[in-house]
């Protein structure tokens, strides 16, 4: 039987937050990690289980979308559930809700297995016999599915500094922790821009992994839509991208 969806009550704490008292929008990457976590242990398949298969999660694409900031110390409840799987890829969406129930933060992403020695995708058919295809909820949070971001055409990227992964960026899979990619975008656009703006949506794209040690190469664009786009490129190969939309 799949269990109802994985829901917490939560303070924000203050080292998430940015100007204003108000939650950093690339700190909910960190928040929704950590839901991750949780409701994949709720549904019988956290990584340390998978390890004893050679298997963990990776993330593959995020959607966040803010219609309201939480600010210091605010209580909110979270919610979590996986959302379906589709051919490789599982599905799993994200609520944060004031005191009164109404919506702050919708987001959705989606993930797949990995073999660990091979670092190539596995089928989910390796892990039926512990969770099921079916998901907690058909509810989604955030629809389409998150999407696939390319750089626009319309304009020339421009070099926007290094990032030299260190100890600090590091997970327990032994790479960059997914949850560091927003903040690197966040710190290298023009600061005219994060100070004086408020983000409504953030999309970002995982394609290769980086290690200890590992310089990505930053880049950023704005589209003729306002979106500002960003990338981090090792040895020339894309390890993520994201597109940022400003209020």
């Amino acid at each position: 039987m799949t269990p109802d969806k994985y829901q917490e009550d939560y303070i924000i704490p203050c080292y998430f937050l940015s100007l204003g008292y108000k939650l950093r929008p690339s700190s909910f990457f960190d928040i929704a990690q950590e839901l991750a976590v949780r409701g994949s242990t709720q549904l019988g398949v956290p990584d340390p289980v998978l390890h004893e298969r050679g298997l963990c999660w990776i993330i593959l694409r995020t959607a966040i979308h803010y219609e309201k900031y939480p600010g210091v110390e605010e209580k909110v409840r979270l919610l979590s559930w996986h959302s379906g799987v589709r051919g490789p890829v599982s599905t799993r969406d994200y609520l944060c809700l004031d005191e009164a129930g109404n919506v702050m933060v919708r987001g959705t992403s989606s993930w797949a297995l990995m073999d660990m020695q091979s670092r190539i995708l596995a089928k989910p058919e390796r892990i039926s016999d512990l969770m099921s295809g079916e998901p907690q909820s058909p509810e989604r949070a955030l629809q389409p599915d998150a999407p696939k971001i390319i750089m626009p055409k319309d304009c020339l990227a421009e070099e926007a500094g290094n990032h030299l992964v260190t100890y600090s960026d590091l997970d327990y899979n032994c790479h960059a922790n997914n949850a560091k990619y927003p903040h690197w975008a966040m710190d290298c656009l023009p600061q005219e821009v994060t100070t004086n703006q408020e983000v409504t949506d953030f999309c970002i794209n995982y394609n290769r992994e980086v290690r200890l040690g590992d310089t990505v190469k930053l880049a950023r664009a704005q589209g003729q839509d306002g979106a500002w786009h960003v990338e981090g490129l090792h040895e020339g190969l894309q390890s993520f991208i994201c597109k940022i939309v400003f209020k």
